[in-house]
């Protein structure tokens, strides 16, 4: 019974705080259109990215600058979209800076509310996490009624399990740790952009080899191999090479373009391998070298190939 009486009273809430909005608070979804929105004493933005005055020391903002709001707004896009994309990764540590370094601008979603919610919950930071589930649900975000009745339900469940811990703590002199309490958020940084490289080493294959895997004289076969830019920010141009260590001239080996990578992309790279008659049999040592130009590429990989007569 309480339960249902919980999610009747935050759908209460949560009606009355959609009826004093005059302004809807747009997630940070789909492929909504970007129109600018006038300027007033409430709401500052454009296009998706709302904004609305969450205190009233916070009163200043109305007074910056166009440029200097504009700025704000687009470095809260940024943020807010990492955050989204840690969220999506079930990465809630990085949910949870990205979305605090985004709120630190002083533009807001209802989604990222519920982003944060979460994530501090699966954190344990749980005094911080009532804190976001109450802000998204009085921002009008719905979906997180019911995820908020259970995460009371939990807390009052830890509490009643602390009462019988404490009580045996007592008794036996041990120190008491509070369920509960859970932990302190992460404390928000200044987020540096920059891309982070990874070779997903589970695609570094060969195809094009005999039935028993090796490369013989005239056949053609292609390196495959996937590369991701876990970062927040482009490559620059990458220089991607395929080497022989051995130096022997009996391998023509291809070579591709250098790309950029943007954030969250994945690139599939195929580089061709040909061997001529002068192939010797042995095991042959392939090096794959990435190149960044601001020093974010790779350290070398080995692929080690088979060949024969």
């Amino acid at each position: 019974m309480k339960y249902w009486m919980t999610l009747l009273l935050f759908a209460v809430m949560s009606i009355g705080a959609a009826a004093q909005e005059s302004h809807y608070h747009k997630a940070l979804r789909g492929n909504q259109s970007d129109n600018m929105v006038g300027y007033n004493d409430r709401y500052i933005g454009s296009g998706v990215y709302w904004s609305r005055v969450r205190d009233p020391n916070d009163m200043e903002i109305v007074r910056e600058s166009a440029e200097d709001s504009l700025a704000r707004n687009n470095e809260f896009r940024k943020l807010c979209k990492m955050a989204y994309d840690a969220y999506d990764d079930g990465d809630y540590y990085y949910t949870a800076i990205y979305g605090d370094s985004a709120l630190s601008k002083k533009f807001h979603t209802p989604e990222l509310y519920y982003f944060m919610a979460v994530s501090l919950e699966k954190l344990e930071c749980y005094k911080d996490a009532d804190a976001a589930y109450k802000k998204a649900i009085q921002a009008g975000y719905m979906k997180a009624v019911q995820p908020y009745a259970a995460f009371q339900k939990r807390m009052n469940e830890l509490k009643a399990l602390d009462k019988v811990r404490k009580k045996e703590a007592k008794r036996t002199g041990q120190k008491f740790v509070s369920l509960s309490e859970g932990k302190d958020k992460p404390e928000p940084m200044e987020v540096k952009r920059e891309p982070r490289l990874q070779l997903i080493s589970t695609t570094l294959r060969i195809d094009g080899l005999t039935d028993d895997g090796y490369i013989t004289p005239g056949r053609k076969c292609k390196l495959y191999f996937q590369l991701r830019n876990n970062g927040n920010a482009p490559t620059g141009l990458c220089d991607i090479m395929l080497g022989d260590k051995s130096g022997s001239d009996a391998l023509n080996i291809g070579s591709i373009e250098p790309l950029v990578i943007n954030p969250r992309e994945i690139c599939f790279v195929e580089i061709p391998i040909e061997a001529d008659e002068t192939l010797e049999e042995g095991e042959i040592d392939l090096i794959v070298m990435i190149d960044e130009p601001n020093g974010y590429g790779l350290p070398p990989r080995h692929v080690k190939l088979k060949a024969r007569k």
